[in-house]
């Protein structure tokens, strides 16, 4: 009886282990997440903005200088497109139908013209050419508009 519970025990803690470590490596641990705002007065609202995230310290330490910039002198976004919103990546009420890959994004001072577009007209509604074909996004008129905290 004594070993057989011993045993049971062991089990359970094996599994309560394998568990736990199954979830914090699906989860990115301490992302930030940030607005990107759009230059000019896009026609649909849902072009206005969009949600990124990053636990990257070198990135969040450009992000933080770039924040002190007046905003015709912010560098733009440039990243990996993903499918989904990734839980974050919205405007308002609309949930984006992508978000960049946490890991693989940057800020940049310019980009090849067919990563340029839209968040909603643009890569939203043609959200197949967007992920298989482009593959980035890198909107020309994009900037870090502020922190946020998760949406």
């Amino acid at each position: 009886m004594g070993r057989t519970v011993l045993l049971m025990i062991c089990i359970i803690f094996v599994m309560l282990v394998m568990m736990y470590s199954c979830k914090k490596e699906s989860e990115p641990a301490d992302l930030r997440y940030y607005e990107v705002g759009i230059k000019g007065n896009p026609a649909d609202w849902r072009d206005s903005s969009f949600v990124i995230a990053t636990n990257n310290n070198i990135l969040i330490s450009q992000i933080e200088s770039q924040l002190l910039l007046p905003v015709d002198q912010r560098q733009i976004v440039n990243g990996q497109l993903v499918s989904g919103n990734g839980g974050y990546n919205k405007n308002s009420s609309h949930q984006f139908k992508w978000h960049f890959k946490e890991d693989n994004w940057e800020l940049a001072d310019f980009s090849i013209e067919i990563y340029d577009g839209r968040p909603f007209s643009d890569v939203d509604t043609d959200i197949s050419y967007w992920l298989d074909t482009v593959k980035r996004f890198a909107p020309w008129s994009s900037y870090i508009k502020k922190e946020i905290s998760k949406p």
